[in-house]
């Protein structure tokens, strides 16, 4: 008899236990994830973040969001090369983003240190970028060693899938779609609204 009421309790605080996790678990589920490939010295890309810095701020709650600093990009001789769209430059700032992002799994901190990167005079910004971020990084280190180059060469698997024939190009869910790119690059905010309330019902307050 007491081995069937432990048994009991064990499973009733197990069920107590998952029912707690469900709704958490459910609303990670249903964020939408964003991928943004994109390239640190495109004017276009630059221009992008004049949207994405206010909606991730109003939106940040329900969307899951992927910093790729890549864009039209490629390697050689596994990351001994990169060549990019606007010269070596570009490739440094690529690299310079990948490692600042890699420091933290705040997206908000993340999408705050491009924003003001992408905005910067020069690259030796990055420190103050990454402290108003709230991101603590050595820069220095991952730029000058191999960690860098894989950064770099994960953003490039990442790329590929997707091919990019315009940077930036904004991709929902993983699957990328022609219209909700030309859309995204009119108005992110609408679209992002749009997509969210495919998804899931939203509070009445969100989106208005």
């Amino acid at each position: 008899m007491n081995k069937l009421i432990t048994a009991f309790c064990i499973f009733a605080v197990l069920s107590c236990s998952l029912a707690e996790e469900t709704p958490r678990e459910k609303r990670q589920a249903e964020k939408l994830h964003i991928t943004l490939l994109y390239e640190s010295l495109c004017p276009d890309s630059r221009s992008f973040m004049h949207q994405l810095g206010p909606v991730h701020e109003e939106l940040k709650e329900y969307i899951d969001i992927e910093l790729v600093p890549f864009g039209k990009s490629s390697s050689e001789q596994n990351g001994a090369i990169f060549h990019c769209q606007h010269g070596p430059a570009e490739c440094e700032g690529n690299r310079l983003q990948s490692c600042v992002i890699s420091s933290s799994n705040d997206q908000a901190a993340q999408v705050k240190f491009v924003v003001c990167q992408m905005f910067a005079s020069n690259y030796a910004n990055a420190d103050k970028c990454a402290s108003q971020a709230g991101i603590r990084t050595d820069v220095e280190y991952c730029m000058k060693t191999p960690t860098g180059t894989k950064l770099q060469l994960d953003a490039e698997l990442i790329t590929n899938q997707y091919r990019p024939s315009f940077v930036p190009t904004i991709v929902y869910n993983r699957v990328f779609n022609q219209q909700l790119q030309d859309q995204s690059l009119r108005n992110f905010r609408a679209t992002v609204c749009y997509l969210l309330r495919q998804q899931h019902p939203l509070p009445a307050t969100v989106c208005q």
